[in-house]
């Protein structure tokens, strides 16, 4: 009897319980590299940005879009605020003009919407994300895109 006994608690010792997670293969725990594939040309904060509706030949659009810079540590991406609200131009180089104005409003750190986004006629387009000082552009990011 005493044998089983210690049988029962040799293998009861070996369990092995997991009492905090594993970071091993876990999403949650991995922080993912901030790709900074755009990014204003003198400060170097990136921009990344998406379509909350996209325009239409008869409806304005608006997107979102952050600013961040990468975290020194791990290359994550870290919301930054800009000194002022970027402007939003939207401007046809082939045709040498833009479009109406866009209005932007911060949402919150680091965040911002885009409105009345609306593209003139068909073809190649830049959205020229700008901070200003006045009326002087001081630092710039520019994406390209076809409608």
């Amino acid at each position: 009897m005493k044998y089983l006994y210690g049988i029962l608690i040799l293998l009861a010792g070996c369990a092995d319980p997991t009492y905090l997670p594993s970071n091993t293969n876990s999403a949650q725990n991995q922080q993912q590299e901030a790709s900074c594939a755009l990014a204003f040309k003198n400060s170097g904060v990136c921009i990344d940005w998406k379509w909350e509706k996209m325009p239409t030949e008869s409806e304005m659009g608006t997107f979102y879009f952050k600013t961040y810079r990468k975290n020194t540590v791990d290359g994550s991406a870290i919301l930054f605020d800009q000194a002022s609200v970027p402007h939003i131009v939207l401007w046809m180089p082939s045709m040498n003009h833009g479009s109406s104005p866009v209005s932007t409003g911060q949402e919150d750190t680091g965040t911002y919407r885009a409105q009345n986004v609306f593209f003139i006629m068909p073809g190649e387009w830049e959205i020229k994300f700008q901070i200003k000082e006045g009326n002087q552009v001081v630092d710039e990011a520019i994406v390209t895109l076809t409608i």
